[in-house]
């Protein structure tokens, strides 16, 4: 790690917190308001505090109406007291939060005692009264509890309701969906009378959407949101992870385990890789901690397309957490991990793998006698009781049942009128599966986001977020098909994992890499260690012009860096075996000879400059208008470093110095680009009734030549409240009723850098004389009207709620259209033009889907939920693929891609196996062009689908679903009694297949295959194996080997108790909450009789870091 840099984070921290956590007192001035008039209307007021201090206010129509005029005369008056001397009189409230005023109906139960003196007659007093909203309607299906009791009444269809108390500190609660929860004392009482206080409706939400916020009544984009709260139910240590299944049309992978590359392949709709947006710039959305995330919302039409030519596959908004007015609180959560395999395939035992051995040599028609393992040493090997013929247990020698993992943090967010602060703090650490020093990954967080207002009308935002990831591993790559998969299944069981000399290292591998106990071992084979320091800094000025009302200007600056490094260390080892008899030992083998060296440094560079300006007001309680036009330029600069020398001297030393000069390399290179764009957004409703709201993007890449430099991607949304029409009015069943379309247009400048242009690049070695000397070479011929890609995108939906929300969800269908793909034109050149063909705009795609999302929430006593699912369907097309022009008939229908589903697969259908040799004598095809001289029971039989006689490539067709999901569902569930909560999820995905193959990856086989394999006494056609070591055809790609993949999964499940109040005042606590959570525990699917996860990437079963489950502890304190 760079101990600058750490210097430069800790001073800034030190400058934050401070700056965060100090009362100012003369640093600004406080917001104030100047009003003077005779009877003015609270709306009329409310304008002047828009106008003059900037707030946005929200509130609902209906709660104004009751409202009355407001006589004032005020100068430099404080907004906080300003509101409660206009509210002082009136029945509504008003609260601050950051830079919004919600108003809301002031709590006030009305409660009317009987004025007939009490009398008792019996030990059983009955209680009865009538239940009303604020508006003095009746309320029917009020639950009232008797506290403490399983006594239970609901309210009549005029409100009325009796219940029976039982002896004395009677309170009776009343619940009920869409209003808030009341508490009345109900002893010595005869009649209790109560008015229901309306809850804060889903409507009234704030919504984050591309370069600002809007309420979700009046949002026509199809936008799914996540609140951060839940994304930190269960502590992980990638982000990503933690969004699948929770929302209709994301489609979340997590294809490995690997600590610090564990996160899920995330896909909107299937359109591949989104674009994260963190506090308005561009991020890294594994490095953030789920604890610092307010919210997260998908734009997935063409609410997207404000973000132009980054924005084709959708866009990731996160916004974090920031501070608010308020005594400071301090938020720590301490979490302790248990991490496990999922699933994962375990090697054969001695016996098996020399059983395995020697009937592949037999069924390959090797000579008998000169078989790998007799059947004496077989039976040795599976006894295990002689030194000579050891039985290791490399599964339980390398790999771990649990590996720990931590998670630590605090937060702290308060400040007053004038400053607002959030900092926040976080540390993790996760150590691989391996057992001897496999490493593992540790990442710190940093946070501070201030708040601070300098005058009535112009504020101030300063953001710091600073990274730092360090990965420690052994030297062999651990990704997908790494070497160190390689080794694994060389490690042989009939070698001992150790021997009597501790300072010898047991050679154990049957292919010359001395085996996994080594390569997964940083003390003895070497490291590969990268580190990555990320520091983000934005500073954002928000001014409201007093002259014209609702306008206001913005400014937003951000700096973001990042530098990384990485050291792959290799020593030489070496390998003996041991005589137990004569006590000796000898030389096997050895990994190098000397130690060698890799090292590298990057670093990358991103500036973000956005100037808007917006307007927002409100014409005669009908008319909303709002507009934004926002410039915005980012310049972007990397450069990268290698080198590499060997032979070093002594592998104690691990500096590039000590190699030798002799067999020394090094590269570099570097990069600069820069986009900008204009960004014109209008939005206009009418009575918050009917919506509109159209975008203009226009944006410039340095990547194509001047003449279409330019993008221009319009886009256009309509919404329709139908539950605010007058033919709905007095309709208590419908709460909300929205429909929707969009219909917009983004870019993509997905290119190579300056394609257009004509020239040179390095890399060319020519041999001069006696010696390779460094050269240029051409670049390859230009494409001067190479330009955008360009995607249009058609959203229709419906978003409904139904009797307060006990029943609420969405419904949409989307089209998507990609034009102008770059692809190679393929041309038949001369061997002797010497130049590529450039890229042009040629292929095109289609994608199409829709989404359901349904819920319901309850309250019943003590006991609430919200419960809702949600499944997606999606697949893509091809328009015009680039390809030969087949004439042929058979190569038209099996490789022709235009026209044809993105995902297909082609393939030979199979046909069971073989059990007898009467079946390969009477087969009427060729199938192994040998006249089935190469078929043996046990291998794999397929058919001759157009009859011609033999087996060849014209027999394949399509086979399987694809490699990608088309089906997405979700479950998710909060359950809350008393103090008592619960929260499970369960993701599944479906309509997809897998590639398992369970041999060829080293010289062992899992015992997976020895189980599952076809032999003589397992003589099954249907056989999930066909035999080892079998004819050639039983490795062509066949619907053999593709599985049904599809699976549902226990995500998450978390249950967590908080402490009472009354137990925490004496420790100075404000909430304590334990909890135990966990991931990925139950998994419903077809591929467990293999052993492999089926979130496994398509054709690596056996050479891949596996899926983790999670066992965690925690505890969350506020103070």
């Amino acid at each position: 790690m760079n101990k600058y840099y750490l210097l430069r984070v800790m001073r800034l921290l030190i400058l934050f917190l401070l700056a965060g956590l100090m009362h100012v007192s003369a640093a600004t001035n406080a917001q104030t308001v100047t009003l003077k008039g005779d009877q003015l209307s609270l709306k009329s007021i409310l304008q002047a505090i828009r106008q003059q201090a900037g707030y946005t206010i929200f509130t609902a129509k209906h709660i104004l109406k009751d409202t009355h005029p407001v006589t004032i005369d005020v100068k430099d008056m404080p907004v906080d007291k300003f509101l409660a001397t206009i509210f002082a009189d009136q029945p509504l409230e008003a609260t601050i939060e950051d830079k919004t005023i919600i108003i809301k109906r002031r709590y006030n139960t009305k409660d009317t005692l009987s004025e007939t003196p009490l009398v008792l007659v019996s030990q059983q007093q009955v209680v009865s009264g009538r239940v009303t909203d604020e508006e003095g309607n009746s309320l029917e299906g009020v639950t009232i509890v008797l506290k403490g009791t399983t006594s239970t009444t609901t309210t009549d269809a005029n409100g009325n309701y009796r219940i029976v108390l039982q002896g004395s500190g009677n309170v009776l609660v009343y619940t009920m969906l869409g209003f808030e929860t009341s508490e009345q004392a109900a002893d010595n009482r005869i009649v209790v009378n109560v008015s229901l206080k309306a809850s804060m409706s889903d409507l009234d939400e704030v919504v984050v959407v591309g370069y600002g916020v809007q309420r979700r009544e009046t949002v026509t984009g199809s936008v799914s949101t996540v609140k951060g709260d839940e994304l930190s139910i269960a502590p992980v240590a990638s982000t990503s992870t933690t969004l699948a299944g929770r929302l209709p049309g994301l489609i979340s992978f997590q294809q490995q385990g690997l600590p610090g590359a564990d996160g899920a392949n995330i896909q909107i709709r299937g359109f591949g890789s989104a674009l994260v947006i963190v506090d308005g710039v561009e991020a890294d959305f594994n490095s953030l901690d789920p604890n610092s995330i307010e919210s997260i919302s998908i734009l997935k039409d063409a609410s997207a397309s404000v973000y132009g030519s980054r924005a084709g596959n959708g866009v990731i908004l996160v916004t974090t957490k920031r501070g608010n007015q308020g005594q400071p609180v301090f938020t720590l959560n301490s979490t302790y991990t248990l991490q496990g395999v999922t699933r994962m395939l375990k090697p054969a035992s001695s016996g098996q793998y020399a059983e395995l051995r020697s009937e592949a040599w037999l069924n390959s028609g090797q000579p008998p006698s000169q078989v790998p393992f007799t059947p004496e040493q077989i039976e040795s090997y599976y006894r295990g009781d002689d030194p000579l013929y050891p039985n290791t247990n490399w599964y339980s020698v390398l790999i771990r049942d649990f590996a720990p993992q931590h998670n630590h943090n605090i937060a702290v967010r308060g400040g007053t009128d004038r400053v607002r602060y959030y900092g926040f703090l976080g540390y993790l650490d996760q150590e691989t599966m391996w057992k001897k020093n496999g490493g593992g990954y540790s990442r710190y967080n940093f946070q501070s986001n201030v708040d601070a207002n300098i005058q009535d009308n112009f504020t101030i935002q300063l953001d710091v977020t600073s990274t730092m990831n360090f990965r420690r591993f052994a030297s062999r790559p651990q990704n997908a098909g790494g070497a160190a998969w390689q080794d694994y299944w060389n490690t042989l069981p009939i070698y001992p994992a150790s021997l009597p000399d501790p300072e010898k290292i047991s050679y154990a591998a049957g292919a010359g890499t001395g085996g996994a106990h080594v390569t997964t071992n940083r003390d003895i084979y070497g490291y590969n260690d990268s580190d990555e320091q990320n520091l983000r800094g934005s500073l954002t000025l928000n001014y409201v012009f007093k002259g014209v009302q609702g306008l206001s200007a913005k400014a937003f600056a951000n700096y973001a860096h990042t530098y990384g490094s990485t050291k792959n260390f290799v020593r030489p080892v070496k390998f003996y075996t041991y005589d137990p008899g004569s006590d000796t030992y000898t030389l096997a083998g050895a990994l190098g000879e000397k130690a060698s060296l890799n090292a590298s440094k990057s670093q990358n560079r991103t500036i973000t400059g956005q100037f808007s300006l917006n307007y927002n007001r409100k014409f005669n309680d009908r008319h909303d208008v709002s507009a934004l036009l926002l410039y915005e330029v980012i310049d972007y600069y990397s450069d990268y470093l290698i080198g590499s020398r060997f032979n070093f001297l002594t592998p104690a030393i691990d500096q590039l110095f000590a190699g030798s000069t002799d067999a020394m390399s090094n590269d570099g290179s570097a990069s600069e680009m820069g986009r900008k764009g204009l960004i014109g957004r209008v939005n206009y409703s009418y009575k918050d009734t009917y919506l509109i709201e159209t975008t203009l993007r226009a944006d410039a890449s340095a990547k194509f030549p001047a003449a279409s430099r330019w993008g221009y991607f319009p886009s256009v949304s309509l919404g329709w409240r139908v539950d605010k029409e007058a033919f709905l009015a007095g309709l208590r069943t419908i709460d909300e009723l929205k429909l929707r379309a969009s219909y917009g247009t983004s870019g993509n400048d997905g290119v190579g850098n300056f394609q257009y242009l004509s020239g040179y690049r390095y890399g060319q070695t020519y041999v001069l004389g006696s010696g390779a000397q460094q050269g240029l070479r051409s670049r390859g011929l230009a494409n001067p009207t190479l330009t955008w890609e360009e995607l249009t995108i058609s959203n229709v939906g419906i978003d409904f709620s139904l009797w307060q929300r006990q029943l609420y969800g969405s419904v949409e269908g989307f089209y998507r259209n990609r034009e102008g793909i770059p692809a190679t034109r393929l041309t038949s050149l001369p061997s002797t033009f010497g130049a590529s063909m450039p890229p042009e705009n040629l292929n095109s795609q289609n994608s199409r889907g829709f989404e359901l999302e349904l819920g319901n929430t309850g309250t019943r006593g003590d006991f609430s939920w919200d419960i809702s699912g949600n499944v997606s369907w999606a697949r893509s097309k091809w328009g015009h693929y680039e390809e030969p022009e087949y004439t042929d008939e058979v190569q038209l229908a099996l490789f022709k891609v235009s026209g044809q589903w993105v995902d297909r697969q082609i393939g030979y259908v199979s046909d069971g196996l073989f059990t007898q040799y009467a079946q390969i004598d009477e087969l009427p095809f060729d199938q192994d062009n040998a006249g089935n001289s190469t078929l043996r029971p046990g291998d794999i039989r397929y058919k001759d689908l157009n009859g011609d006689g033999k087996i060849d490539y014209k027999d394949q067709t399509d086979i399987g679903k694809g490699s990608m999901p088309k089906w997405m569902v979700g479950l998710r569930s909060t359950l809350k009694y008393k103090n008592l909560d619960a929260y499970f999820l369960f993701q599944g995905a479906m309509g997809y297949h897998s590639f398992v193959k369970l041999d060829g990856v080293g010289l062992l086989a899992p015992a997976a295959l020895y189980d599952l394999r076809w032999t003589p006494e397992n003589n099954d056609p249907k056989a999930l194996v066909p035999r080892i070591g079998g004819a050639a055809s039983n490795y062509l790609f066949s619907d053999y080997y593709l599985k049904e993949a599809g699976y549902l999964r226990l995500k998450v499940l978390s249950v967590g108790y908080t402490l009472p109040e009354a137990w925490l005042n004496t420790a100075g606590l404000t909430n304590l909450r334990i909890y135990f959570a966990g991931t990925n525990l139950l998994t419903f699917d077809r591929l467990k009789a293999y052993g492999i996860d089926p979130e496994m990437p398509s054709g690596h079963s056996t050479a891949y870091y596996p899926q983790q489950r999670t066992l965690s502890f925690g505890l969350s304190a506020s103070f």
